[in-house]
């Protein structure tokens, strides 16, 4: 088949069916930067003659009990979702299953019990989501904050109509923006951001938009900024004591 997925291929040359990070965009779930760096393959353990590159720098092999199905191609939903979670840093993971709860069928129910029977890591990354995320870069900031006793909502309704929503919300004030790459690249959006910015400023608001670079390159950095705005109290109407 010579139309067929390199992944897939390279994973039945292995042995196995693509998994975990490396499945996730298959499911059209988000994928962590530098996610395609290492191929990620589940094995049942029924395969007699294991691959002599089965475990290398560029294949990463997962054994499974024997049993296991499909036995190619690409791991299901459940599976991809249990092993992406305890293998990803935990805003990375948070940020997967929230996107599973954008876009695919599954409900944070229905999440909540698939992770009680996944391993610790992965259970604390599914506690910590939100359905309310819509990207995830946002989700990703959303934890990030969380870790440094920063709460923060995600898609909070703002008072400028056309049912206007704000990435994150710190406090009453603070508005977070996690902008992409490709919103940025298009003038128009730039400007349409200009104007909203400056509707929001006018209302009393407070208004940060870090960029996908930002975030993921100087995470520490943001988090920094963030946290300096709390601390002078200027994410609040009303300030304690005021």
């Amino acid at each position: 088949m010579p139309d067929l997925d390199p992944d897939i291929r390279r994973a039945a040359e292995v042995g196995g069916r693509v998994a975990g990070v490396s499945a996730l965009h298959h499911h059209g779930l988000w994928v962590p930067p530098g996610a395609s760096s290492v191929l990620h393959v589940e094995v049942v353990d029924e395969v007699q003659q294991r691959p002599a590159d089965a475990q290398g720098s560029t294949v990463l092999v997962h054994w499974l009990p024997a049993g296991t199905h499909p036995r190619f191609g690409v791991a299901p939903l459940e599976a991809t979702l249990a092993r992406a979670a305890n293998d990803l840093p935990l805003p990375f993971a948070v940020a997967v299953l929230d996107s599973a709860l954008r876009v695919t069928p599954l409900t944070p129910v229905e999440l909540q019990f698939l992770a009680s029977t996944w391993r610790p890591a992965a259970r604390a990354a599914a506690a910590l989501t939100d359905e309310r995320s819509e990207s995830g870069t946002e989700s990703v900031l959303r934890v990030l904050l969380g870790e440094a006793g920063i709460h923060s909502t995600p898609q909070a309704p703002l008072p400028i109509g056309d049912f206007a929503r704000a990435d994150l919300l710190v406090g009453d004030r603070l508005l977070i923006e996690c902008d992409s790459e490709a919103h940025h690249a298009e003038p128009a959006n730039r400007r349409a951001d200009l104007r909203r910015d400056e509707s929001l400023i006018a209302l009393g608001f407070c208004v940060y938009r870090p960029d996908y670079r930002q975030v993921f390159g100087d995470p520490d950095g943001v988090v920094a900024t963030v946290a300096a705005i709390v601390a002078r109290g200027d994410h609040l109407s009303v300030r304690p004591g005021a």
